[in-house]
């Protein structure tokens, strides 16, 4: 991913689709003009990433091949005002373009929803745990990704959202669904986290068929009709699950599983980088490559 991205090529990227959204960050405010606008901002967070840095090395590299560089303090004055919103919708509005210029090969089969942790801060001790070796543990973050998987097997975000350690993803869904307009009317695959009677009506809604995994014991069966409709397609559909696993494990392999800030707020941002720089990459990789970057140059 590092031989791709360069740290224009980002900047152009970002640009280019954060100018399709409808927000209110260019609306004039009061006070002192912002001389940084969000895009450099987000593209420094997203190279810093990508190349594992510090804040102070992050602008170094900048200087380097003499791109916008804020201070250190301002820089990270920023990226902790920093909009989680704004980071969501643009990793959304990047997906639903890659959903648009899908061809007829290579269309939608499942979307597939699930979260996982990143680490952040110093490891530190588990004393309570007993045993021969102690573990070293860390806070971490949730990101819950919505994907579009194709005939291919080829995986794009859709939709994303981030929250403290051990949030309700069955909370986090719901949130993202509230942004989310459109949906392929395809098999929506989740595990048993998300069974809830109100997450199978609202998959029902956007026109999906629900293969959400249903909690049951030997004494306890299901009763309710969707959570019994539901149960039906996991068993016919549930095994394509694995496909979001292996979103997240190339996401940790190329981009890391932990990060190096201490702050929460800051590291569910980071999080949100590492959604937005898979789409990316999805974006220049399988797709467009060197065509789309050649006309968002002669645009800009």
């Amino acid at each position: 991913m590092r031989k791709v991205f360069s740290l224009e090529c980002l900047h152009k990227l970002v640009r280019h689709f954060l100018s399709k959204l409808q927000t209110d960050n260019n609306k004039p405010k009061r006070g002192r003009p912002i001389k940084y606008q969000e895009d450099i901002i987000i593209t420094l967070l997203m190279y810093q990433r990508l190349y594992d840095l510090s804040f102070r090395e992050t602008l170094q590299h900048a200087k380097k091949q003499k791109f916008p560089a804020p201070s250190l303090r301002d820089y990270h004055y920023r990226v902790q005002k920093l909009s989680e919103e704004l980071l969501q919708m643009l990793v959304e509005e990047v997906g639903k373009f890659l959903l648009s210029i899908q061809d007829e090969k290579s269309k939608t089969k499942h979307l597939i929803v699930d979260a996982t942790g990143f680490g952040f801060g110093k490891k530190y001790p588990l004393n309570w745990q007993r045993g021969t070796e102690v573990k070293m543990v860390s806070s971490h973050v949730r990101l819950a990704l919505l994907t579009a998987v194709d005939n291919k097997g080829k995986a794009i975000i859709i939709g994303c959202q981030v929250g403290k350690a051990y949030a309700s993803e069955v909370q986090m869904l719901e949130k993202m669904l509230d942004r989310i307009v459109w949906l392929p009317k395809v098999p929506f695959i989740a595990d048993k986290g998300y069974d809830a009677i109100r997450i199978i009506q609202r998959v029902i809604q956007f026109g999906c068929e629900p293969v959400i995994g249903i909690k049951q014991t030997f004494r306890m069966g299901v009763k309710d009709p969707l959570r019994k409709m539901s149960l039906d397609n996991w068993r016919r559909y549930g095994r394509g699950r694995y496909r979001i696993e292996g979103v997240f494990g190339s996401i940790k392999q190329k981009l890391g599983s932990s990060f190096r800030v201490v702050r929460e707020d800051i590291s569910m941002k980071v999080a949100l980088a590492c959604a937005l720089l898979w789409n990316f990459y999805a974006l220049v990789v399988w797709f467009y490559f060197f065509v789309l970057l050649s006309d968002l140059v002669k645009a800009s």
